[in-house]
């Protein structure tokens, strides 16, 4: 009885699916630097960091990127494996997810069976290893061994080997001469014989007397050896472990060549020979090295770094170090991101749901300027920690603002730091006079080129850094808001064309400053009130119409006229309504918290949220596009920044595990018709997506005309570009020929002719 249950509770059901590669419309902007695992085969070097791979060919110097954008997931790697047979690469992930990539057919396929399996908890789902042996792929886990057919990409038996078949964790697991030798963790080493056709049956594995809690197994010199979480390396003789020597220091990963035995600690790295005689031992950086893991290919050494990414040595000069990450930001945990045409800035500093930026963090930021990353230390920030947003100078864009919120305010001119606004040299006030706890969060400039700042728990909550100047002018903001300092704080800061600025507040709603009166107003409140879902604004963000959208933790809402809160008590701001599929009116993402709210050239509406992002219409009637991790490359749900390039129309999404960029159209208007293009073009037979014609005027009128002068299409623009579907008003599509594009401006002064060839 007790093994028919084994076997029922032991059975997979091949739970599979294909990827989409996304690389025709997306790209990746990940991070390569956290390297958790390191894998060799032939001359190419596999690394794992956290939620992307990429390969490196020694001979070559090639590198290839493997990530959501290839279909990998964007959960959190543990292990990684690549088969020369099959020319796979296998990608385990502590949610017990594995994703196998096809290099022939460049497609990757999901695997979910461990992480739908009922009888396993998740967290006893991690993948921990894999060992190849003929077509068969043996999966190391937090609950024992899984096989995976490689021929037929379908698992086979579970082995559950713990005392009574209950779950044990395996490290890692070897086959040596037709016997499994499993590395596990609450006991010794566990081992079967490979030919045994009854390996679910518990009692069928035998433990090896001696060590206990074995994370490391391998094969040296024709013998095997096995690492203790004490850090001793013993060897198995007559199923027992006896002592060989004592490792100094933490063990974190062996590798092993014929004459060689590697051992990586956090700190160091160490060779030794077949008598353990300690041949190399790297442990003198320029750098603080936090490694992971390290092998060895001819001399030269390849270690996996969890900041500085994949490194490598030679054993001729073991102190000589070269880097080999593809570049990248610093982490992919993108807070906040600032975009102008061709550069993108990014923070990684980050507070909690209620403003709270404890534990305090010291990340640094990084900046990718015409496709090359620059990434500026904390060391080389003078220290600010908890770096939360970034603000661009409109007339001088080497000239930026860094808002951190426990530090102050960073001024930077050509990535050095030239200026730091704390409490102790100027105006801007810390919540608890003398502490120097000094909370900036939202900056924004005015048309006067003037640094508008939002200083949270502070009574002089507002605060204006003139154009060419260091003084620092405070605006009490207590007799709109009672008690500041007692409360979570000020978000985010936004100004309009008559000089008017707007403050997402954490308790009191949106904030208003009149500049030319120096009043302040706000909108806050429920039905009765201001209409708003709740006081905690998160984001703000004002149209091309000078409409302000506003974010909150429990939903939307827009203020048609927000210049009207000054000579208004009663204005309320406004629900988006929508008809769902069924025609039934409902309030566009109701109780969804919004995170971010950004507008692009056609005044469309990209919005950020925990559940995904959301591209809307310019009214916010049509949703457009709404991406998540189900549907697209994005490597998770919970979105923290949107940022869309008006020059090239690309959207860059950020989230806590990564940027990716979606190769969007809607580009900012021109003032004139001279850069007007339309792609792609010719529309070839295979291509079934949209054709853009950017480089437009606002309000430009497009009509498009067969040869014969046959109008098929005809839109107003709403701002740099449209797209057209290739149909006639979109019922049928249009037959192969020229297509005469008639473009005139809304003065109808200047116009513009181009083509588009269509071929069927």
């Amino acid at each position: 009885m007790k093994y028919i249950y084994t076997l029922l509770v032991c059975l997979f059901l091949p739970i599979l699916s294909w990827s989409q590669d996304y690389s025709s419309n997306w790209e990746g902007l990940f991070s390569y630097y956290n390297i958790v695992d390191v894998h060799t085969s032939g001359n190419r070097v596999f690394a794992a960091a956290k939620n992307s791979v990429f390969s490196y060919n020694v001979a070559s110097k090639e590198l290839n990127k493997y990530s959501t954008i290839n279909g990998i997931s964007g959960e959190n790697i543990s292990a990684i494996h690549y088969s020369t047979n099959y020319n796979l690469l296998v990608v385990g992930y502590e949610t017990g997810l594995i994703n196998v990539y096809n290099y022939r057919t460049g497609k990757a396929l999901q695997v979910i069976d461990i992480t739908e399996k009922q009888t396993v908890s998740p967290n006893k789902r991690r993948i921990n290893d894999f060992f190849e042996i003929e077509n068969q792929l043996f999966i190391s886990t937090n609950y024992g061994i899984s096989v995976y057919s490689l021929s037929n990409l379908e698992f086979g038996d579970t082995y559950f080997i713990g005392d009574t078949g209950s779950q044990l964790e395996v490290r890692q697991l070897i086959i040596n001469n037709n016997t499994i030798y499993a590395a596990t963790q609450g006991g010794s080493v566990r081992y079967a014989s490979l030919d045994n056709p009854n390996l679910i049956d518990f009692s069928q594995w035998q433990q090896t007397s001696g060590a206990e809690n074995i994370k490391n197994i391998i094969e040296f010199n024709d013998k095997i050896y096995a690492v203790s979480n004490a850090n001793a390396i013993a060897e198995l003789q007559n199923n027992s472990l006896s002592f060989v020597t004592q490792f100094n220091g933490n063990v974190t990963n062996l590798a092993v060549t014929s004459t060689t035995l590697l051992v990586t600690y956090k700190y160091k790295v160490e060779a030794y020979n077949n008598q353990f005689n300690r041949t190399l031992n790297i442990n003198s950086f320029e750098f603080s090295p936090n490694f992971s893991s390290a092998v060895l290919i001819n001399n030269q050494i390849f270690i996996g770094d969890q900041s500085l990414g994949l490194i490598y040595t030679s054993i001729n000069t073991p102190n000589a170090f070269n880097y080999v990450s593809p570049q990248g930001p610093l982490l992919n945990n993108a807070f906040n991101m600032e975009t102008i045409p061709n550069e993108l800035w990014i923070t990684f500093g980050e507070y909690s749901s209620l403003l709270n930026p404890y534990p305090l963090n010291s990340r640094g930021v990084s900046h990718l300027i015409n496709d090359e990353w620059i990434n500026l230390s904390v060391e080389h920030l003078q220290h600010a920690r908890s770096i939360v947003e970034v603000t661009i100078d409109p007339t001088d864009h080497k000239h930026v603002f860094l808002s951190s919120f426990i530090d102050g305010l960073v001024e930077l001119q050509d990535h050095q730091v030239i200026n730091f606004y704390r409490e102790s040299n100027s105006n801007l006030e810390s919540f608890d006079p003398g502490s120097g706890d000094l909370r900036i969060d939202g900056t924004t400039f005015d048309s006067n080129n003037d640094l508008w700042i939002a200083n949270s728990k502070s009574d002089g909550g507002l605060a204006k850094l003139k154009n060419n100047s260091t003084t620092i002018q405070v605006y009490d903001i207590s007799n709109i808001i009672s008690n500041p300092p007692a409360t979570l704080g000020l978000t985010k800061i936004v100004g309009n064309n008559s000089g008017n600025l707007f403050i997402g507040s954490s308790e009191d709603g949106v904030v208003g400053f009149e500049t030319s009166t120096q009043t302040f107003a706000k909108v806050s409140g429920g039905e009765a009130d201001g209409n708003l879902p709740e006081n905690y604004i998160k984001t703000l963000a004002l149209d091309n119409n000078n409409q302000l959208w506003i974010g909150t933790v429990r939903g939307l809402r827009v203020l048609f006229n927000p210049n009207s809160m000054f000579t208004d008590n009663n204005v309320a701001a406004q629900e988006i309504i929508i008809l769902d599929e069924d025609g039934v009116a409902q309030e566009l993402l109701a109780n969804v918290s919004i995170t971010d709210i950004e507008v692009d050239g056609n005044n469309n509406k990209w919005i950020a949220t925990e559940s995904g992002a959301f591209y809307l219409s310019a009214n916010g009637q049509e949703t457009i596009y709404q991406f998540t991790t189900a549907n697209s490359p994005i490597p998770s749900n919970n979105v923290n920044d949107i940022e869309v390039d008006d020059s090239s129309g690309e959207v860059y999404i950020g989230t806590e595990k990564g940027i990716v960029v979606f190769k969007g159209s809607a580009t900012a208007s021109q003032e004139t018709f001279d850069k007007v293009r339309a792609f792609p073009n010719p529309v070839r037979p295979n291509y079934s997506g949209m054709v853009t014609i950017d480089g437009l005027m606002e309000n430009a009128n497009v009509k498009i005309t067969d040869i014969e002068g046959n109008l098929v299409y005809e839109e107003v623009s709403q701002g740099g570009s449209i797209q057209w579907d290739t149909r006639a008003f979109g019922k049928y599509k249009v037959a192969s020929g020229v297509y005469m594009v008639l473009i005139t401006s809304d003065d109808q002064l200047q116009t513009k002719v181009t083509k588009i060839m269509v071929i069927r």
